[in-house]
C-alpha cells in the first residue's frame, strides 16, 4: 500500500513539473512568435517607401450644447427647456431654503430605443468647472407638479417625459453645465454636456 501511495506521489509530482515545463515553452514560444512579427512589421515597414505621409489625427473635442438643443447620447435624446436659481423653494409639503442657491432644470427626455428605459435624477450632474454636483431627488418633489420628476420613471420607446431636475449649489456658483447620461445605471455610459 505504501508502494502504491509512493508512486502515485511521484507521478503527481512529475505531472506539475512536466506542466510547469510545457507551461513556459508555450509562453517563451508565443512571445518569441510576437517579436518576430514585430520584427518583420517593423521591418517591412521601414523598406516600405511613403507614397504621402498621413495627416494627423484630429483631436476629439467634445461638444457642448445650449438651452433648447436636442442632444442625443445612446438612445437617449434630452432638450433643456429652461433653467431657474431660486434660494427658496415651497409646495404643500412647506418650504426648503438653502444658505446657497437652487438651481431647476426644466427638461425634457425622449426614448428611441425600442424598449422601455428607466429615468432618474442621479442620470444627471451639475459640473462648475471640476466640482460636480447631484440633483436632490427629494427637492424634486418641490418642482414638479403632482409627481416626482425623474425619479426611477420608465419611458417607453418614442415617448418623450418632461420635468424638473433640482440641483443645490453654492450662492456664488456660476458657469454650469449639465451632464446627462445615456442610461441609468449598466445602460449608461456615454455623456453630453448641456452649457445652462
Amino acid at each position: 500500500m505504501k508502494k502504491v501511495l509512493k508512486w502515485i506521489l511521484f507521478a503527481f509530482i512529475g505531472l506539475v513539473v512536466l506542466t510547469a515545463m510545457f507551461g513556459n515553452d508555450e509562453e517563451a514560444t508565443t512571445s518569441s512568435q510576437t517579436e518576430t512579427t514585430v520584427e518583420k512589421t517593423e521591418a517591412s515597414a521601414k523598406e516600405e517607401p511613403k507614397a504621402k505621409e498621413e495627416p494627423k489625427a484630429k483631436k476629439k473635442t467634445e461638444k457642448t450644447y445650449g438651452v433648447g438643443d436636442a442632444v442625443k447620447t445612446g438612445e437617449l435624446t434630452y432638450t433643456v427647456n429652461g433653467v431657474e436659481e431660486k434660494n427658496l423653494i415651497s409646495n404643500i409639503l412647506g418650504d426648503k431654503k438653502t444658505s446657497g442657491k437652487f438651481v431647476i432644470v426644466d427638461l425634457k427626455v425622449k426614448n428611441g430605443d425600442k424598449e422601455e428605459r428607466f429615468i432618474d435624477a442621479e442620470m444627471f450632474k451639475i459640473k462648475i468647472g471640476d466640482t460636480e454636483y447631484s440633483a436632490d431627488s427629494e427637492l424634486d418633489m418641490y418642482v414638479n407638479e403632482g409627481g416626482i420628476g425623474f425619479f426611477l420613471e420608465t419611458i417607453n420607446p418614442n415617448i418623450e417625459k418632461e420635468g424638473k431636475v433640482v440641483f443645490e449649489v453654492p450662492a456664488d456658483a456660476k458657469g454650469y453645465t449639465l451632464e446627462v447620461s445615456s442610461g441609468f445605471g449598466w445602460s449608461g455610459g456615454e455623456y453630453a454636456k448641456i452649457k445652462l
